[in-house]
């Protein structure tokens, strides 16, 4: 059996610019029919919080990556609509500890319904070998990115 093709800088490339189109598609799509594409940060906070439970801001920054103040900001913004709590940190004084609130484990599951409910128009056009695939190669892309 031959040995697989070393991939080339110039397909990762090619590769990272169609995961980029494929998000602002997606973007687009899910504000056109759930209205809160400019809330992906908040969905991926409180998917975070749901899936891992409570955590500080800059631990929560670091998974994404993104900085710890735009983390904050989101945080602030999830609080002030009862959609999460700031708690105490058994070990840390200062960094509070960000817990999903039930108000916010249902606003969650209210965006992951119609997430999926788009994602169903487009799942009949791949197999699932195709979509795992691709799920793995992002995957293992974005965890071999250091940043």
């Amino acid at each position: 059996m031959k040995k697989p093709l070393q991939a080339t800088a110039e397909g990762v490339l090619d590769l990272s610019v169609a995961v980029i189109e494929f998000y602002f598609r997606i973007e687009a799509i899910t504000q056109a029919t759930a209205g809160f594409a400019q809330a992906g940060g908040e969905w991926g906070c409180l998917r975070s919080l749901v899936k891992d439970g409570p955590q500080t801001v800059p631990a929560m920054a670091r998974a994404r990556p993104v900085s710890r103040q735009h983390c904050q900001t989101i945080c602030n913004a999830l609080e002030a609509q009862g959609l999460v709590e700031f708690i105490d940190n058994p070990r840390h004084k200062k960094s509070k500890l960000v817990r999903v609130t039930r108000k916010g484990r249902d606003r969650f599951e209210s965006m992951k319904k119609q997430f999926l409910a788009a994602a169903a128009v487009y799942a009949p056009l791949f197999t699932a070998a195709e979509v795992a695939t691709a799920t793995d190669v992002c995957r293992r892309a974005r965890d071999m990115i250091e940043v």
